[in-house]
């Protein structure tokens, strides 16, 4: 991730309760959660199974199992530093934990552009079981590497989990294993939801995903079907696009987001996020457009030229970022509600043939359901030029 959308993830993070069904008001609940945390914290060890045990070609992958407890995302990132290449996939079992660590975990499966799974690791000495006996957890706490054996039956992925694991690049869920929500109880709720909506919608997910689990009581949980898991984006297959986000933050940040996920066009297995934010622009009454979109690990370190065709209008920019393309850029707000009217925005990435044979790749941002809310964006921009209005 690069500076302006690390900045929106990060932001979120300072704001979000630790406990993963938020802050209880009531010190038992929070006591008796963060025992079970810290009983069981995850465990992040490298296994190594038969040739595709983890998928075609896969035969070595991260497992993640446990609860995300309070220093589950340091340990993570000493353990991806450790390692002598972080292209493994990552097979979470977890039931939820602090959500704060979860959405870390995700940022860095984003910045690292890992894929993500949900399946049981058991090492040899292991019996197949959940949760995992203490004896067997004291030996993958032994040491980092294990040969084991994965099974999707009966695994899950539960409460924070699942905000880990959308963070993933590329994301799989077996038929066999299950993701679970459920909703918050306590005073910081509302705030919470709408951080990760925020968090969410950068990774590519629609957050309808945070509705839908601000209706189940915190004490139980919902398995998602696969057609919803399909609905928010979860599952990453072929191409998909999340509704325009209203974000409404606690410092006056009025921003409207929206992403689209595609395959890559080198393999199709692997998948890229473009994101948007509209925002309101230093030089009144124009918008802020910032266009985010993380280079595939096969891309190598060559960013692309950036143009932009906003209803009638080109608009041709540069990036000069290792490793990412963002770029903002001001629209005028004619130019925008031309846009609007036309249906969608395009906006295209186009290399340098010299150096890459990559295709230059345009990428269509629907406008629906955008109308009301630039309208919107417009008079925030206005009684912030303005603060008598």
């Amino acid at each position: 991730m690069t500076r302006e959308f690390t900045r929106l993830v990060v932001a979120a993070l300072c704001c979000i309760p630790a406990i993963s069904i938020a802050a209880s008001d009531d010190p038992k609940e929070i006591e008796r959660l963060l025992a079970k945390v810290r009983n069981e914290p995850i465990i992040f060890i490298l296994a190594t199974g038969e040739p595709n045990a983890c998928g075609r070609g896969c035969s070595e992958w991260i497992a993640g199992e446990g609860q995300f407890d309070e220093s589950a995302a340091q340990r993570f990132r000493d353990f991806l530093a450790a390692l002598p290449k972080r292209d493994l996939p990552i097979f979470f079992n977890s039931d939820g934990g602090l959500l704060r660590e979860a959405v870390q975990i995700g940022s860095l499966l984003r910045e690292n552009r890992m894929s993500a799974g949900v399946a049981r690791t058991v090492p040899e000495g292991c019996h197949l079981g959940t949760p995992i006996g203490d004896a067997c957890r004291r030996l993958m706490q032994s040491k980092r590497d294990h040969k084991a054996k994965l099974y999707f039956g009966g695994a899950r992925c539960g409460s924070a989990c699942v905000y880990a694991m959308v963070g993933a690049s590329t994301r799989h869920v077996d038929p066999g294993a299950t993701l679970r929500i459920h909703s918050g109880v306590g005073r910081e709720l509302d705030r919470t939801e709408n951080f990760l909506r925020r968090y969410v919608t950068v990774m590519g997910v629609d957050p309808d995903l945070v509705d839908a689990a601000a209706k189940i009581p915190s004490r139980s949980f919902r398995g998602l079907s696969r057609g919803e898991m399909e609905r928010f984006g979860i599952e990453t297959r072929g191409v998909h696009e999340t509704p325009w986000f209203v974000y409404n933050g606690p410092a006056g940040e009025f921003i409207l987001l929206k992403s689209v996920t595609y395959p890559t066009e080198e393999t199709g297995d692997e998948y890229r996020t473009r994101t948007v934010g509209l925002a309101c622009s230093s030089l009144h009454p124009n918008i802020r457009v910032t266009y985010h979109s993380g280079l595939t690990g096969k891309q190598g370190r060559t960013p692309p030229r950036i143009r932009a065709k906003i209803g009638d209008s080109l608009i041709d920019l540069t990036t000069l970022q290792v490793d990412s393309v963002e770029k903002s850029f001001t629209l005028e707000p004619q130019q925008l509600q031309r846009a609007i009217a036309t249906g969608s925005f395009e906006i295209t990435e186009i290399f340098d043939q010299s150096i890459t044979k990559k295709p230059s790749r345009a990428v269509s941002f629907s406008t629906v359901g955008l109308s009301a809310s630039s309208v919107a964006l417009e008079a925030k921009c206005r009684s912030k030029s303005d603060p008598a209005q």
